[in-house]
């Protein structure tokens, strides 16, 4: 996997040529890169042409240094300044990096920050900035870290004229206000849309929930398909304010939130912008003048004397509910001072959870058929949601039934039937799947079954027993599964696990409780996690939580019996 390298740009705005390289074997045998880079698109759209230049390097072997240059080249008018992202997913002997600016950027003021190796400095010269590490180890991989653009070893270059951190996040906020406030303007055109909306009964949450259905009614081009300039010029389209995108009923995700913020203002309630870094890619570096590190931008709406955070440009996100990614994350946020840091508020696991309830029945030669049906609320049901809009159902139908394969027991087929709510952000999302196979292994008279259907099979977490990192599970969530199995009556319950309690106050807990009546075999599940971020020092109690879960969901149940068609089978034949 080490031998594809793939570099990534964009070239609306830059390049990578000159790309060399060699893979030195441990014996010193040297293999030169003959074999020509090309190009892949990522992402393209009227704003962006997201490309990688991928190369393969030749026989790396275990053991291998594999060695590789090339030059990014930006375009004489545009100047953004790299960023350098030392540390990689192997270790690095040596890396020589250079940074030439352009004519533009030496006309003013170009900075850097980050976190390097003790006694790894930065080289300013005439003909550009120069860094030279030796020896770096490779990044971790770890279990939920945090994202490794925030923690690793890294060089960021800025262009500004600031040199105070308040002075520049102020100015820039003060410009992204503005910008902001000019196109959610409520012009006459979306208070008459409003008051199509409203009604003057309403309560002002009634008022803000209407206008947000109308919102998720439009559609949201950064997850469907952005629209060239040409294409919006030969539809006689124009993007200039929020009331653009309302009257063209789609707009990008930003414009949206935008115009969310436009139609509540318009309603006459107090509506603010606030723009965040997505948590799941990066975290704030404040000490980093960078906009760029921004990406998404949210509305806070005071109803009842209280700040309530909407995140319209997430499609099919719940009314009043961030995308996980949104919470607990820092920005720039107005307010009526102006604009300031702010951080947004996070979840509980009540905001996302899962109700997983299996019926099955098992036949005398193993073989198991039935149902599951599970409902989501939360960020799981924003994912399955959106994953639908960038393909069809049928191809999220088989993404949902592998996903669960994943943890079920060996030998078990899932087959997702049908989504119900797949488009209704309003409602939880029900999910039923069939299910056919064989379950449990025979030995003997006795049949062995996973005590816990859905985690059988699951990968065990937090398995290595020290951490180098914190940990990030995301959001806080909530597990309940409830599983009946239906035994054939030549078998019974020989054995059950006990029940189990297991505390990890004020951070989780996990129950499950086993029965058995007549010929039905019955387990209840449940986990709740209450705090998705631990330190490393935490995580020796977080490792061992999880490894009495986990052990838990491995137990087994007995059965006595076996299959009757065993228990009268003919003597093999012909040895056989």
């Amino acid at each position: 996997m080490f031998s594809d390298i793939e570099i990534p740009y964009d070239a609306t705005n830059s390049s990578i040529t000159d790309v060399a390289g060699r893979t030195i074997h441990s014996d010193g045998t040297v293999i030169p890169l003959t074999t020509k880079p090309f190009d892949k698109i990522v992402i393209k759209s009227a704003s962006l042409n997201a490309m990688e230049k991928v190369f393969t390097m030749p026989d790396v072997q275990v053991g291998s240094i594999v060695e590789y240059r090339w030059k990014l080249r930006f375009n004489e008018e545009y100047y953004v300044p790299p960023q350098w992202y030392i540390a990689q997913p192997v270790y690095v002997h040596k890396a020589h990096y250079h940074f030439m600016p352009t004519r533009l950027m030496r006309n003013g003021s170009i900075f850097y920050s980050g976190s390097l190796p003790d006694g790894v400095k930065v080289r300013d010269g005439l003909d550009g900035f120069d860094l030279i590490v030796e020896n770096i180890p490779a990044l971790p991989d770890e279990d939920f870290m945090p994202p490794f653009r925030s923690f690793s070893y890294r060089l960021n270059f800025y262009y500004s004229y600031d040199r105070i951190s308040d002075q520049f996040w102020q100015e820039e906020g003060k410009n992204w206000s503005r910008r902001l406030d000019h196109f959610a303007t409520p012009t006459d055109k979306v208070r008459a849309a409003v008051q199509q909306i409203v009604s003057s009964s309403d309560t002002d949450e009634q008022k803000v929930e209407k206008i947000y259905a109308a919102i998720m009614g439009i559609e949201n081009t950064s997850f469907t398909r952005m629209h060239s300039a040409q294409e919006n010029r030969a539809e006689g389209l124009k993007v200039k304010k929020a009331e653009d995108i309302w009257d063209q009923k789609r707009g990008t995700d930003d414009e949206i939130t935008e115009l969310f913020i436009a139609m509540v203002r318009a309603a006459g309630l107090k509506a603010y912008g606030m723009i965040v870094v997505n948590r799941d890619e990066n975290l704030f570096q404040k000490a980093y003048f960078d906009w760029r590190q921004l990406d998404d931008e949210l509305a806070i709406v005071t109803l009842n004397g209280k700040e309530v955070y909407f995140d319209p440009g997430q499609r099919y996100c719940a009314f009043a509910k961030l995308h996980w990614k949104h919470t607990w994350a820092s920005g720039i946020r107005q307010t009526d001072k102006g604009t300031g840091i702010a951080e947004t508020p996070g979840l509980t696991y009540e905001d996302n959870q899962s109700n997983r309830i299996a019926d099955l029945t098992l036949d005398s030669d193993g073989k198991v058929h039935g149902f599951i049906r599970e409902t989501l609320t939360g960020a799981d049901a924003l994912y399955w949601r959106q994953a639908a809009l960038s393909s069809d159902e049928d191809e999220v139908k088989v993404k949902f039934a592998e996903e669960l394969k994943e943890t079920v027991p060996p030998g078990v087929q899932v087959k997702t039937n049908h989504f119900v709510g797949l488009s209704d952000y309003k409602s939880a999302l029900l999910v039923q799947v069939d299910v056919t196979g064989t379950l449990g292994t025979t030995t003997g008279k006795r049949t062995f079954l996973p005590a816990v259907f859905f985690e059988a099979n699951a990968k065990p977490l937090f398995v290595q027993e020290k951490r180098e990192n914190s940990v990030d599970l995301h959001y806080p969530y909530a597990v309940r599964d409830q599983v009946t199995v239906t035994l054939p009556t030549s078998m019974r319950a020989e054995n059950i696990p006990n029940q189990s309690n297991l505390p990890f106050p004020p951070n989780a807990d996990y129950i499950a409780k086993f029965l058995v009546q007549g010929n039905t075999f019955a387990y209840l599940r449940l986990l709740r996690v209450a705090q998705p971020f631990y330190k490393v020092t935490d995580y020796p109690r977080l490792r061992d939580f999880y490894q009495k879960t986990n052990s838990n969901d491995r137990e087994q149940v007995v059965l006595r019996g076996g299959p009757a068609a065993t228990e009268n089978a003919a003597p093999p034949r012909n040895g056989r």
